[in-house]
């Protein structure tokens, strides 16, 4: 519980970043083209936080980059094919 507390700051970060894209998607659910622009945004945003958050504390290695990556991508093939489908 202590590491959440001296993290909150970032946490709350990472949960405006992801409220504020879920908002876009669904703000914007009339326009696919820009859903998806949405999308790719918020998952490149989710890899910039992930990125920044471990440079900042001194344990960013690439493995943990591409793990980033990796959930970002299939985060994003997730949202892109609900919004292909609909």
């Amino acid at each position: 519980m202590k590491s959440f507390t001296k993290h909150l700051s970032h946490y709350l970060t990472l949960f405006g970043i992801l409220l504020a894209g879920f908002a876009g998607l669904i703000l914007f659910s009339y326009d696919r083209n820009f859903q998806v622009a949405v999308a790719f945004a918020l998952s490149l945003s989710y890899v910039a936080w992930g990125v920044s958050h471990h440079y900042l504390h001194k344990d960013l290695h690439i493995e943990t980059f591409f793990e980033y990556l990796a959930v970002a991508v299939l985060g994003f093939i997730v949202i892109f094919s609900l919004i292909i489908r609909t």
